[in-house]
């Protein structure tokens, strides 16, 4: 029985992380109102466009992260 709900649990924990990335989609988009013009980028599919501030944070959060390790090899 132990077996069992081990095996259970396991298989929930390993299913959560594939369910997780799952979007619905329901129909299409709509199209944009009549007279706009429409612009395009030049991002490549699956890309996110960012303003360049997700890279300084993670610059910064390097920087710390591998302070704290220096502290820690010392």
């Amino acid at each position: 029985m132990k077996r069992l709900l081990t095996a259970i649990v396991l298989a929930l924990a390993l299913s959560a992380s594939a369910i997780a990335g799952d979007i619905p989609i329901s129909g299409s988009p709509s199209p944009p109102p009549s007279g706009t013009t429409q612009t395009t980028t030049t991002t490549s599919p699956g890309e996110i466009p960012t303003d360049g501030s997700a890279e300084q944070v993670s610059d910064m959060a390097l920087s710390a992260l591998l302070t704290v390790l220096g502290f820690l090899a010392v």
